[in-house]
């Protein structure tokens, strides 16, 4: 499995204050049977990405030397704001520096209105935005169909292991679930903080995606789409489609 979503730098954010929960976190990522974690920090302009990669590129050599056997892959979570229409293409973090995918957070109780013009610049540089764990987001709350829209516009969708899971309430659980079995999510990630509270639980949360649709699926979500993004080549295979909200009816009955 690759984990496309992680707090794993050291003193870079809220993830690992130290080095060694960063090992402890690396440590788990082998037992767990990841093969690649990606280390996506807030992004806000600093560190810059440069600092990024050269951060991730010192975590690599000391899971080396600790016999740690999981590839460390350099990446970022951005905020979406306005900054980031001023800066160029090389100085936004992509997965792996390959200047094609990047993964991207919004407000979790606003729809900013700059939303549409900041992920359009970014498509106009060349970088598909990949949209963090929306589930969590008032607005896909009250309608999950916003995702299509944000679909249509070229971006794609990761979804935490953790709302699967409900770790983040039961309306957050029941949105992931809608965006899953409606195929309106490409990747699974954990959005891991620190070893046990908000950990790497990928492998946790793959039984409950083979039971929503299947290990082929599960397997999409985990390994073929996250692979594809981290060679720079992904392609949409299964189109998404509308949630139907359920509607009651309740019977007249006369008096």
């Amino acid at each position: 499995m690759i984990d496309l979503h992680a707090h794993i730098l050291p003193a870079v954010d809220d993830g690992p204050a130290d080095l060694e929960e960063s090992l402890a976190m690396g440590r788990a990522a082998v037992e767990q049977g990841l093969t690649a974690v990606a280390a996506t920090p807030h992004f806000f302009g600093r560190p810059s990405w440069s600092e990024i990669k050269e951060r991730v590129a010192e975590l690599k050599g000391h899971f080396a030397q600790a016999g740690l056997a999981v590839d460390l892959v350099a990446g970022a979570e951005l905020m979406l704001d306005t900054n980031l229409l001023g800066l160029e293409a090389e100085e936004i973090p992509t997965y792996g520096d390959q200047g094609r995918f990047c993964l991207i957070e919004f407000p979790m109780h606003q729809h900013p209105v700059y939303t549409a013009e900041v992920l359009f610049d970014l498509q106009t540089k060349g970088i598909t935005p990949i949209i963090a764990h929306p589930e969590r987001y008032s607005v896909v709350r009250q309608d999950p169909n916003v995702i299509l829209e944000w679909l249509e516009q070229g971006c794609l969708i990761q979804l935490n292991a953790g709302s699967i899971l409900g770790r983040f309430g039961s309306q957050v659980a029941d949105t992931a679930e809608i965006l899953l079995t409606h195929d309106m999510v490409q990747f699974v990630a954990s959005d891991a903080h620190h070893v046990q509270r908000r950990g790497l639980n990928l492998p946790e949360a793959y039984p409950v995606l083979v039971k929503h649709l299947g290990e082929d699926g599960a397997n999409e979500l985990v390994e073929v789409n996250p692979q594809a993004v981290l060679a720079g080549d992904f392609t949409l295979q299964r189109q998404p489609r509308p949630y139907q909200r359920r509607r009651f009816f309740f019977p007249f009955r006369r008096r």
